[in-house]
């Protein structure tokens, strides 16, 4: 099986340092745990400071990872012997893979292919022949099972309240990580 990540939101928690530069330039008080939705314009937000935030993410040289995320990929990347993939919605996706470089990966960072740049992945998924995608966007998931590839939600604040017709809801990496093995144990068996 051929498994993609999503960058921000799956593996680095973007969101809170974008969050952090919007409340210091509009003096809100945006948390995580309030969100509704990742489109933050529907908070109420204008494009020119969602830009700003963004940019300003772009911008950093390391983002903190979820809790797990740097041991269950470790642990992927070992199982599978293959570069760990990642499609990002960024439209700089340079910017993810500096980032997830910059993860700690006990001095041994895995292989991986960080492609994307577009919210809808479709087309990065059909080139990249993936069978199963990471994500915690729901805005496309319908159309990634639609085209045959397998979907799980990271659940977030933001898309808790998502109904998912078909696919796997992952409340973290630990669940992640069970799942993949169960899914992956003939190879676990031969690694």
């Amino acid at each position: 099986m051929k498994i993609a990540f999503d960058v921000d939101g799956v593996v680095l928690n973007s969101i809170e340092l974008i969050l952090d530069c919007i409340n210091e330039m509009k003096g809100t008080q945006l948390q995580p745990e309030k969100l509704f939705s990742w489109d933050l314009e529907a908070h109420g937000l204008d494009m020119g400071t969602l830009r700003t935030a963004v940019d300003h993410m772009y911008s950093q040289r390391y983002i903190a990872p979820y809790d797990g995320a740097v041991e269950v990929l470790s642990r992927v990347h070992g199982i599978i012997g293959e570069p760990l993939l990642f499609i990002t919605g960024r439209s700089r996706p340079g910017t993810a893979e500096r980032q997830l470089q910059a993860l700690d990966w006990n001095g041994n960072p895995p292989e991986m292919v960080v492609i994307g740049g577009n919210r809808d992945k479709r087309e990065y998924l059909a080139h990249a022949e993936v069978d199963f995608i990471v994500e915690d966007d729901p805005e496309y998931l319908e159309e990634y099972v639609g085209m045959g590839v397998g979907v799980g939600l990271m659940l977030r604040p933001w898309n808790r309240s998502f109904s998912l017709p078909s696919g796997e809801r992952f409340e973290g990496w630990n669940a992640l990580h069970q799942w993949f093995l169960e899914h992956n144990g003939a190879k676990r068996a031969h690694n």
